[in-house]
């Protein structure tokens, strides 16, 4: 799995435009998130295969700031501040929160490795 970051402009029909490419191309997405900000609109959406998305994205005129292995755990969702502190304590900043359909906690972070090894007990409880 891959989280891929898109890049919109904040108008009418652009994520609509987006999902009907991804719909074409057999891309399932398996969660994800958009935050618009002014004339911007950041989508990070969880895929199979972030390459393969970003080259057919890339290939009708999409904008794709980036492909990453995010941290990906069966966390309970009331754990989140005790992650988001053990992350902290660590040094980790975390980038990026989402949910997948299966309700697993997606994180992006500036140290995959890192991440990993700080929530180690939470994967254990699991």
């Amino acid at each position: 799995m891959h989280d891929i970051h898109i890049v919109l402009k904040n108008s009418p029909g652009e994520l609509a435009w987006l999902n009907k490419i991804l719909a074409l191309n057999g891309i399932g997405v398996e969660g994800g998130c958009v935050l618009a900000v002014e004339e911007h609109c950041h989508i990070h959406f969880l895929v199979g295969n972030g390459h393969r998305t970003k080259a057919i994205l890339e290939s009708e005129g999409f904008r794709v700031l980036h492909v990453q292995h995010p941290l990906i755990v069966e966390f309970k969702q009331d754990r989140l501040g005790e992650i988001a502190a053990a992350l902290s304590r660590k040094g980790v900043n975390l980038l990026v929160h989402y949910c997948d359909r299966a309700n697993q906690l997606i994180f992006i972070t500036d140290n995959e490795k890192i991440a990993l090894q700080a929530t180690e007990f939470w994967a254990a409880e699991t």
